[in-house]
């Protein structure tokens, strides 16, 4: 199917959304508009479930001011990574926007003035990060290029040095808006780094990946506030995922994954409540114990390292791992109880994932 075909679906999704308005249907719509791209794009099964995320993400808002176009970013989103994997550069650029920008804009869905302006201060930054990847396309083959390429995609992760906007953004924002944020423009720029397939130098994705698990961990370790405990867990997700990035791009993603489910599901929680053994397993899931889905990529993280780096790099690895726990344990006591149906499905989704599609399916994933 040629690229002209999809505009004429996406033409006809556009027009069908517009018919049907923000009402109940409306969702059935995005659903099938998502399910289609990621058909089209992963003929592969496996990698069908790779659009899980974006099926959560449509209900991912709940029932704030934006939260009937919760579908419709969803929508937009998961189209923009379709053409991030397009040959044509000035397509892969306008996929990169399209893929992070509609998911930040639900942001201030209940007009709180943080969230507003946890908005602008995301934008800036987005903006960044763009003009950077635009600035990589053009020097496409250059050592120079292709670093911009991955700063690109670091700055939009929240890697350190280039993090401070995290805490900033997540401690002022309200969670409703956060459970779409930190999970949706966040696994985009995990799609980007399999589409662009940027090659800087090696030491500069080590360096980057091991100063933000580490300012990740410590931040989270002495944070009180939930929202920031977040934040600087997405620090502490994104430096493992660059880190490993020049030895196995594919455990990156996986890594990227894992954080955005999780991320999905305790910020909803955070809003509007649920089950303890909700909670509990995506806490557990975070902090990457078996079975759940969280434990495979960082289990090769550490063996591949140890693998390609020796066990020096390994160890330090390891114990920035290990440094995820405590905070977690003592995050998954905080959430307030409910029954709210976000975060039960990222916790079926994590341990379904983690019990039948680990290996395999971070294998899958290579053939991005």
């Amino acid at each position: 199917m040629e690229l002209s075909y999809i505009h004429y679906i996406l033409t006809g999704y556009f027009a069908a959304r517009v018919l049907i308005g923000f009402r109940r249907w409306s969702l059935v719509v995005d659903a099938l508009f998502i399910g289609f791209i990621s058909a089209y794009m992963w003929r592969d099964a496996p990698l069908l479930l790779l659009a899980l995320p974006f099926f959560l993400g449509v209900v991912a808002v709940g029932a704030g001011v934006f939260g009937g176009y919760a579908g419709l970013a969803s929508a937009l989103s998961i189209y923009g990574v379709y053409l991030m994997f397009q040959p044509a550069p000035h397509l892969k650029a306008l996929g990169f926007v399209l893929a992070i920008l509609p998911p930040a804009a639900l942001l201030p869905t209940l007009r709180d003035r943080g969230s507003i302006e946890g908005l602008f201060r995301y934008l800036v930054i987005s903006s960044f990060a763009s003009a950077f990847l635009f600035i990589g396309l053009g020097q496409r083959g250059s050592p120079l290029g292709e670093t911009f390429l991955l700063l690109a995609v670091a700055l939009e992760l929240g890697v350190a040095p280039m993090f401070l906007w995290v805490p900033d953004v997540y401690g002022r924002s309200h969670p409703a808006g956060l459970a779409i944020l930190a999970s949706l423009p966040k696994l985009s720029a995990a799609f980007a780094l399999l589409a662009f397939k940027p090659a800087p130098p090696a030491a500069l994705a080590f360096l980057l990946g091991a100063l933000s698990m580490a300012v990740g961990n410590l931040g989270a370790l002495t944070s009180a506030d939930l929202r920031r405990i977040l934040a600087y867990s997405t620090v502490a997700h994104s430096g493992f995922a660059v880190f490993i990035y020049p030895l196995q791009p594919e455990v990156a993603f996986a890594l990227v994954l894992a954080d955005a489910f999780g991320k999905l599901g305790l910020f909803y929680a955070m809003y509007a409540g649920t089950p303890p053994w909700a909670a509990k397993t995506l806490a557990i899931h975070q902090i990457g114990l078996p079975p759940l889905f969280g434990f495979w990529p960082k289990m090769l993280l550490v063996l591949i390292t140890a693998e390609r780096l020796g066990w020096g790099p390994a160890l330090y690895v390891l114990a920035n791992v290990v440094m995820v726990a405590p905070y977690y344990f003592r995050l998954m006591d905080q959430l307030p109880a409910g029954r709210s149906a976000v975060p039960l499905a990222a916790a079926v989704a994590v341990a379904a994932l983690g019990a039948a599609a680990p290996l395999w399916l971070i294998y899958h994933v290579s053939s991005l």
